[in-house]
């Protein structure tokens, strides 16, 4: 017991005064008191947690940045959207099931692409159960683009055709 008022004592009279190191023999005890090792820990502590706080600021400023990037490009896909949507129209399967260009398999295909059709006209079929279901372009125009392959399945709302409007 005193001798463990007298090491908080000990200690305490270092921490009051500028002595960095100090090592004591006596006997079996052995005791190295060291001020400089703890206070590089703390200077590496205070590092470690300045640079780690630097780190978390940049990612934080590269996130916002790539943020706004992504938004700048959403923007501009949708001013560029509604610039072509002003032009085309695309013509969507109402329906699931297979889709074919021709009546029938050696016969021409409704329309191709360069092909004007008119309102009405029917411009491909979708079989679904066994039935053919012959599907009208409810505009006129040119047909741009066919972006479904013969025989393949569509889905309801799925985009078949684009057309330029005229």
């Amino acid at each position: 017991m005193n001798t463990t008022k007298n090491i908080k004592q000990f200690i305490n009279s270092l921490a009051k005064n500028s002595i960095s190191k100090i090592k004591v023999d006596k006997g079996n005890t052995k005791i190295l008191i060291n001020k400089i090792i703890i206070e590089n820990k703390k200077l590496q502590q205070e590092t470690k947690f300045k640079e780690t706080n630097k780190v978390k600021k940049i990612n934080k400023i590269n996130f916002n940045l790539q943020e706004k990037k992504i938004k700048a490009e959403k923007i501009e896909h949708n001013n560029k959207a509604l610039q072509i949507s002003g032009l085309y129209s695309t013509i969507i399967s109402p329906m699931v099931g297979t889709f074919y260009r021709s009546p029938a398999p050696n016969e021409n295909a409704f329309t191709e692409i360069g092909d004007v059709i008119k309102s009405k006209q029917v411009v491909c079929i979708i079989e679904a159960m066994k039935l053919m279901n012959e599907i009208e372009s409810e505009i006129k125009g040119e047909v741009v683009e066919i972006m479904v392959k013969d025989g393949d399945i569509v889905d309801c709302g799925q985009a078949l055709m684009k057309i330029k409007i005229k």
